[in-house]
């Protein structure tokens, strides 16, 4: 840049005869110090001289001329150097190298940088000269705002272009969010990774979807009517139906858990349960993963009054098991944090099926699922521990999952309320026998059904959510699962 000196010595001239540098004044916004600038130009009077090009442009200055004529004063020093009509704005950046910047003017810069330097790109620098001062301040440029915040800045550039069109407004507005600390460059690029799946999600998923094969069928339709199902084909239900006015899992606005009245919730629950009597098994179980909630400050008695209302129903209530978890949800407010879900198990007769020999096959030393010791039988306890992962598969995967279904099957899974797969192994080593048919009536991403299919179990499932099937599908199609229908 020094070859565009005409003379080293200072000059001074009235503000109001220089004009403002076009391409810096809407790159750079007014900083964070500004008043400081201001007051100590008013003390001490403009300590550095301008850059300006010959025809009074200015090169490097803007907000310091600003200043000057917002103070009245009456000349200001200048240095003026003669630079070509296509190396002004190049100039006028690259002298704004070691500003401190926010992460908005930065992505200008690199936005300018790209834009400009593309107009020469695939030119000879050893045959213009020009092209190549380019490349070297591009270059600087980029080292000095760090090669790993230019790809992140580009990629969420890139990504708002996709969403939103090529919106400056709209793109200084995500990048301000960064500056003003409520988000971090690397969070911002995976929420708008998101965002993009989701808009994916429309035209990758369909409006209907089922998976249907010889080991496994999930429908997509309502569990209140199993019309696929045969009387009594079924001998072991697990499921975990959408809590109470927890999560919207995108099934309508009726959708169960949404209800205004906790006993609205409950009624519409235990209808649903109404037709899986009819297909369960004399011998067969149900169990129900439910947990409570606070509104108002009070917890609203979830897990009770569905409980009552079951046996109201005639459900015959044997058991309930304790789900100790490793990942509680903190709870707010004067209490303390439930670390613990409740499942019933309910059946239909008391000539259930129940059996937990396979207790005796498994390395228990620390009691975290049954009591007793191999010379004396063992038995499940109602405390399932999984806050030291002792069990295996104490975790459904849900990260990894999510991650496969994002690269195999280009879409977003965004169901995240499963539970660790040893939970239903559990009721199915101790329900049911190899070849019998187990069903989850809200299947989410089919957790039940990857126990089943690994314990040479059929599966059935019922979800609303063609993406939860489309996941389901991602987890199980490893396995063999007989032919597809």
């Amino acid at each position: 840049m020094n070859n565009f000196l005409q003379t080293p010595k200072i000059s001074v001239v009235a503000p109001q005869k220089l004009k403002r540098n076009s391409t810096t004044h809407f790159m750079y916004v007014v900083p964070v110090n500004y008043d400081e600038i201001r007051n100590n130009i008013q003390e001490f009077g403009l300590l550095t001289p301008l850059l300006v090009n010959l025809d009074y442009e200015i090169i490097s200055g803007n907000l310091r001329h600003q200043i000057a004529i917002d103070l009245g004063l009456k000349e200001v020093p200048v240095v003026f150097i003669d630079a070509p009509e296509d190396m002004k704005a190049i100039l006028s950046v690259s002298t704004n190298k070691f500003r401190v910047k926010s992460i908005v003017e930065i992505a200008s810069e690199i936005r300018f940088y790209e834009e400009y330097y593309s107009v020469g790109r695939g030119t000879r620098t050893d045959l213009n000269p020009q092209v190549k001062v380019m490349k070297e301040e591009k270059d600087s440029a980029f080292n000095s705002i760090g090669q790993y915040k230019v790809n992140k800045v580009k990629s969420i550039e890139k990504k708002v272009v996709q969403l939103h069109g090529k919106n400056i407004e709209k793109i200084n507005k995500e990048f301000s969010r960064v500056d003003r600390d409520e988000i971090t460059l690397n969070e911002l690029d995976k929420r708008l990774d998101r965002e993009l799946l989701k808009l994916n999600n429309k035209s990758v998923i369909p409006k209907n979807y089922e998976f249907i094969t010889e080991k496994v069928k999930i429908y997509n339709s309502s569990c209140g009517d199993l019309y696929h199902l045969e009387d009594e084909s079924i001998q072991t239900i697990i499921t975990s139906p959408p809590y109470f006015q927890m999560r919207n899992y995108g099934t309508g606005k009726k959708q169960l858990g949404l209800e205004k009245e906790v006993m609205d919730f409950i009624n519409n629950l235990c209808d649903l349960f109404e037709d899986s009597k009819r297909v369960l098994k004399n011998d067969g179980s149900l169990f129900v993963n439910i947990n409570d909630c606070v509104i108002n400050g009070e917890y609203q008695s979830v897990p009770e009054l569905f409980l009552i209302e079951m046996k109201r129903r005639r459900w015959k209530y044997v058991d309930q098991y304790l789900w100790l978890k490793t990942n509680a949800q903190f709870t707010p407010g004067n209490r303390s944090v439930r670390n613990f879900e409740p499942i019933f198990h309910f059946v239909k007769s008391d000539d259930y099926y129940f059996n937990d020999t396979w207790l005796t096959e498994f390395i228990d030393d620390n009691h975290s699922i049954s009591m007793g010791t191999k010379k004396k039988y063992p038995k499940l306890v109602s405390g399932l521990d999984f806050r030291d992962n002792i069990l295996t598969n104490a975790s459904s995967n849900t990260l990894e999952l999510r991650n496969k279904c994002k690269t195999d099957g280009n879409f977003l899974m965004e169901h995240s309320a499963t539970y660790p797969l040893s939970l239903p192994l559990i009721f199915v080593l101790s329900t049911s026998k190899p070849g019998d048919k187990i069903l989850d009536m809200f299947n989410g991403t089919a957790s039940t059904g990857e126990v089943s299919v690994l314990t040479n179990r059929d599966y059935v499932g019922y979800e609303l959510n063609p993406q939860f099937i489309m996941a389901s599908k991602v987890r199980l199609e490893g396995y063999e699962l007989g032919q597809v229908a």
